[in-house]
């Protein structure tokens, strides 16, 4: 990042996420039109079988996507370098370096923790939580409880977090964490200390802070899950500090929220395809 510097990583990343939406676009129409392939443009050099393309997990389609984009717009951003003593090689390499820097996730964190049930049988949780990229900060993203959750998964759509972010110019990076648990089979004290707990474990190795990492509510939470990883940080690590309440987003209203938080994603929506 020092070497590339945060304001053209910015710049790329708003350059790809325009190509990366035109592809998202075709492969959805394409699958509609009864197509077997992921997206004929999506494909990276090393050709892929239709059950090698079935079995593709979400993180690496996300990423072929995304190296089908950096093609299309790499032309474009080299002539954009205003680095006039630089050759054209020089510049390709520059371009080439940033998309290395895009791609990856930074940092991802898999921690297993024990919570004693109401019944007195202790269970290990396992919970994810990725930092896809630090270009801006505080990484933002949802956190997630669904028996489904997986690492991948988290991976995907902490690194789709970032893209959308960039696309819209918000000043932040990608993140995205999950629970592997079905929330219908807990009590509501049983998913109480799994939250508390949770947040003490991203607390702990640096995934959970305001201006580091600021979660919010995703499938299966909501503003209950909030305002408990909200008070288990004020009781702990974010005694006495000013912004502590800033750790989240999408808190109750008489704890720090926003009118208008719950019904966003459908607003969203609803201006999207009007």
């Amino acid at each position: 990042l020092l070497v590339v510097g945060f304001p053209q990583i910015q710049h790329t990343f708003s350059k790809l996420t325009m190509s990366l939406g035109r592809c998202f676009g075709r492969a959805q129409r394409q699958l509609l039109a009864g197509h077997r392939q992921l997206a004929s443009s999506s494909k990276t050099s090393t050709s892929l079988t239709a059950e090698e393309e079935d079995n593709l997990g979400f993180s690496q389609m996300v990423m072929n996507f995304v190296e089908d984009a950096s093609k299309r717009v790499s032309e474009h951003l080299i002539n954009e370098e205003k680095k006039p003593r630089e050759s054209i090689e020089e510049k390709r390499r520059r371009v080439e370096g940033m998309f290395k820097v895009i791609l990856p996730c930074n940092h991802f964190l898999e921690v297993n923790f024990p919570v004693c049930r109401d019944n007195g049988e202790i269970e290990i949780i396992q919970g994810y939580r990725a930092q896809h990229s630090q270009h801006r900060s505080p990484t933002k993203g949802g956190m997630r409880y669904n028996i489904h959750v997986s690492a991948d998964e988290v991976k995907a759509l902490a690194a789709l977090m970032t893209y959308k972010c960039a696309m819209v110019d918000v000043p932040f990076g990608g993140a995205k964490a999950g629970i592997k648990i079905d929330p219908a089979s807990y009590s509501e004290m049983e998913l109480e200390r799994i939250t508390r707990r949770f947040t003490s474990e991203l607390t702990k190795k640096g995934f959970l802070g305001a201006g580091i990492d600021v979660p919010a509510p995703d499938m299966g939470t909501g503003e209950r899950e909030m305002s408990w990883m909200v008070d288990a940080y004020k009781m702990s690590f974010g005694h006495g500090k000013l912004d502590a309440h800033a750790v989240v987003t999408g808190k109750p209203i008489t704890q720090g929220g926003i009118h208008g938080r719950v019904s966003a994603t459908g607003r969203g929506l609803f201006h999207s395809v009007e």
